[in-house]
């Protein structure tokens, strides 16, 4: 019996080995790399849905969809249909659009989360694993989402309605500002900028970037 449990063991052992012999084998070091950004770029979404619901609660109950921050964090997240995308990536841009519109009066956050999110998933192609055969990511869409990033800070902190923001974002806590958003914010924009850079050099291209950044107050479409 107990040379039998034995033999099962290594079996399963040596067929999981095998499975991630041959995965590692379909991978190039740029594909691996691209899969840890896509998963850092979604982590930072995320934490960012989570806290602009905490700190904007009233948004969550406007929602005429969902109830609850995760079911909302399900449906942004949930796999793309490939057969309904818009190539042109002018939905996204919508959406973000939509939630800054001063006489909305629906969930601001999800709109504009479902916007950025789709964004990001479009310019990893809408994947999270990556294999020698795939189509390689373009190094501009990744750049222009981490300048998309940037545009949409640039509104969180300007658009007010009757002098208040629409979104809060940074706050104060006691005599400190919480600056928890510009970091997480900057993480997900070093993030892409990285990858684009990484692509960029594998094609043998250069992406410029200007000394002094100048946000811009259009969101750039990401294609596919």
């Amino acid at each position: 019996m107990k040379k039998i449990i034995t033999l099962l063991v290594l079996t399963i052992f040596l067929t999981s080995c095998q499975k991630n012999i041959f995965t590692n084998i379909t991978k190039t070091d740029i594909d691996i790399v691209s899969e840890i950004h896509a998963i850092n770029a979604k982590e930072c979404v995320e934490e960012l849905i989570v806290k602009l619901y905490k700190l904007n609660p009233i948004y969550i109950k406007k929602n005429d969809k969902f109830n609850k921050v995760s079911e909302v964090i399900i449906d942004i997240f949930k796999e793309t249909d490939m057969s309904k995308i818009d190539k042109s990536g002018q939905t996204n841009i919508d959406y973000i659009l939509k939630g800054f519109e001063k006489n909305f009066e629906g969930d601001r956050i999800y709109f504009i989360s479902k916007g950025l999110f789709g964004m990001i998933d479009a310019s990893y192609n809408y994947k999270n694993k990556f294999y020698l055969t795939d189509t390689k990511l373009n190094s501009v869409k990744l750049m222009n989402t981490a300048k998309n990033t940037e545009t949409l800070v640039w509104r969180l902190s300007n658009t007010k309605k009757d002098g208040e923001l629409l979104i809060k974002t940074n706050n104060i806590e006691g005599e400190k500002n919480n600056l928890s958003f510009e970091r997480l914010f900057g993480k997900l924009i070093n993030n892409q900028e990285n990858m684009s850079r990484i692509i960029s050099s594998q094609q043998g291209r250069i992406v410029q970037k200007a000394a002094k950044r100048i946000v811009s107050t259009i969101f750039l479409p990401i294609g596919f």
